[in-house]
């Protein structure tokens, strides 16, 4: 899996990109383990040194079969902004695995086309 991890309007620290890892990636990888899928991480400071309620965690998984789960958490701290984006990032992934296994969704093509290809 590639990982692809910024930071916005803030430094990155090697003690932040230790978290990142623990915390989000390793959730991560049990889903996509091949080397075609990618996690895109950024770490935003929205409105900077003044404070409050603006750190902000973007995540953009990208894994074949299935379309691109984004989620976006702010919070006090990066630390708080991050876990709650590895909780909503693995529930979303789940539910998107299961519809692809159920097969309710449409792998991309239009239903009229998914319905002909199966009669050939």
């Amino acid at each position: 899996m590639k990982v692809q991890l910024r930071g916005v309007h803030l430094g990155l620290t090697d003690n932040l990109k230790q978290y990142v890892d623990t915390h989000l990636v390793a959730h991560i990888e049990r889903f996509a383990e091949d080397e075609a899928s990618e996690i895109e991480i950024a770490l935003v400071d929205i409105n900077g040194p003044k404070g409050g309620v603006d750190k902000e965690c973007r995540v953009t998984v990208r894994m074949p079969g299935l379309e691109a789960v984004h989620v976006t958490e702010t919070s006090e701290t990066l630390f708080q902004a991050i876990d709650a984006t590895r909780d909503r990032l693995e529930r979303a992934i789940k539910r998107a695995v299961e519809r692809r296994r159920q097969g309710t969704g449409n792998s991309g093509m239009p239903f009229d086309l998914n319905a002909d290809a199966t009669n050939y």
